[in-house]
């Protein structure tokens, strides 16, 4: 593995940069098959130069809003991001899937998800809203397959080593539920590390929480899962 940072419009994110994200966020609080399956992954990364993802920033990036940083969409238009969002997910109900296996790679871990099909559609819904409100070119990346970040890599390593010491967790499978998806405010920053490296954080600020749960309850803010 190599030190991960992360992309804004197609380039390294500016230091300190906010932008705008849906994501799927679990609580693990509740969820505890998949806090258990969790914290057995960072038991198995603690020797390894990668920042864990905390309890109250565990996601699964959904779309980004990238024509611009967050600081430039005013008041009124995340407004009008959060109805489009609502709207075009009216009629979408919670999302059910599988994470796990957990999988190493250059940038650090992560749990995959599937099945596919239904992430896909409800990323297309998103698309969809942000398209609307912010046009064709707040859409710039294909999102790849989804998938929930365990930790972040902030020096060399080797990422076989890492999967192999995944590969004895079991189960390495568990249901997950979303009955809404964030919007929030996300920032990446560069924070010191032993040794005199920088690792790359994230934190955010809630903007809205959109129910899944086929429109039943408007669009409300939200604070970030513990």
């Amino acid at each position: 593995m190599e030190k991960f940072v992360p992309k804004f419009q197609g380039a390294p994110w500016p230091d300190g940069a906010r932008v705008l994200h849906v994501y799927a966020v679990p609580n693990l609080q509740t969820d505890l098959p998949l806090a258990r399956l969790v914290n057995e992954c960072r038991d198995a990364m603690t020797p390894y130069p990668i920042t864990p993802i905390g309890d109250d920033t565990l996601h699964c990036t959904i779309e980004m809003v990238a024509d611009t940083t967050a600081d430039k969409i005013a008041p009124e238009e995340r407004d009008d991001l959060v109805a489009a969002l609502h709207t075009h997910l009216a009629f979408t109900g919670p999302l059910e899937v599988t994470a796990g296996s957990p999988i190493a790679n250059r940038a650090g871990a992560f749990l995959d998800l599937s099945p596919d099909e239904r992430m896909v559609d409800l990323r297309e819904h998103v698309r969809n809203a942000i398209r609307e409100v912010r046009g064709p070119g707040a859409l710039l990346h294909d999102g790849g397959r989804h998938h929930i970040s365990l930790g972040y890599a902030w020096a060399e390593a080797s990422s076989d080593a890492l999967q192999t010491a995944l590969r004895r967790i079991s189960p390495s499978h568990v249901p997950v539920r979303f009955t809404a998806l964030q919007l929030l405010d996300v920032q990446f920053q560069q924070v010191p590390r032993p040794g005199g490296e920088l690792a790359w954080e994230l934190t955010w600020e809630p903007v809205a929480a959109i129910s899944l749960n086929n429109g039943s309850d408007d669009a409300q803010p939200s604070q970030p899962a513990h």
